[in-house]
């Protein structure tokens, strides 16, 4: 895979926002006392990985808790940051819906968006490297990818491209032909987006009738459906790392840390 670099000088002048969700229940962490993002890794709570790396590049720095959210809050405590409560889980998409009203009088010019419990391994750089690219490229929706040998073990949704390379869409695994899942490009879940196109189309995702959920990744759709430009940051494995879903991912993702920092 390529790993382009971009001029990070395009950052300079630009207004970022950044969001955080951290609401979702962690039904599979099985932890009924505390939201899995508050969980210890390597010694600190996997909460203040997303936040400390997201204020390292944005002056706004939004926190979406719902689920035991005292405990995350808890975690967070003296940080500088906006909590925006998600009274009901309705899915990631309500999720931002409730972050970006934090940042709706502010006006930056993009916002990052991202899991709180899959921010361990960002590096800052990589962060301006994905703002850079949206900026250089006049992107709407903008998101970081990564190459995976057995993606079918991440479960991570795949990156659909036409004949051109171009970016046409994401497909989740259970949903994702036999086909669609030998692709090895996966989704990490790590976002940015035009403050513009936020103001615009957020408020048209719809709730599946499936789930009764918004999900954030309907707003690319959206994007390709409406000829707004989509553009992907490829970034090697070891710097997106594994989030926590499972007990056994969080040993998983510690002992890789420890191999990638070392």
């Amino acid at each position: 895979m390529a790993i382009f670099c971009y001029n990070l000088s395009m950052t300079s002048d630009t207004k970022i926002a950044a969001i955080i969700l951290a609401g979702g229940k962690g039904t599979r962490m099985k932890s009924e006392k505390e939201n899995k993002v508050t969980l210890l890794f390597h010694g600190k709570p996997i909460i203040k990985y997303a936040v400390e790396v997201m204020q390292s590049v944005a002056s706004e720095v939004v926190v979406v808790v719902g689920s035991m959210a005292d405990t995350v809050k808890n975690s967070l405590s003296g940080m500088n940051v906006i909590f925006a409560n998600q009274t009901e889980q309705l899915g990631t998409g309500h999720a931002l819906q409730i972050g970006f009203k934090e940042l709706e009088n502010k006006n930056p010019d993009v916002v990052l968006v991202g899991y709180g419990d899959h921010m361990m391994f960002y590096k800052p750089e990589s962060l301006l490297e994905l703002v850079s690219l949206h900026k250089q490229a006049r992107s709407s929706f903008s998101f970081i990818t990564t190459l995976s040998n057995d993606p079918n073990s991440l479960a991570w949704g795949r990156v659909l491209r036409n004949e051109n390379k171009d970016v046409v869409g994401l497909v989740e695994q259970k949903d994702a032909t036999e086909e669609q899942k030998m692709i090895q490009e996966v989704n990490p879940g790590m976002y940015c987006m035009s403050f513009d196109f936020l103001k615009e189309f957020l408020p048209k995702i719809t709730k599946s009738p499936v789930t009764n959920e918004y999900y954030l990744t309907e707003l690319l759709e959206l994007a390709f459906q409406n000829g707004q430009k989509i553009v992907a940051l490829p970034v090697p494995f070891e710097e997106v790392g594994i989030g926590i879903n499972r007990p056994e991912e969080l040993d998983k993702s510690q002992e890789l840390y420890k191999s990638v920092k070392n």
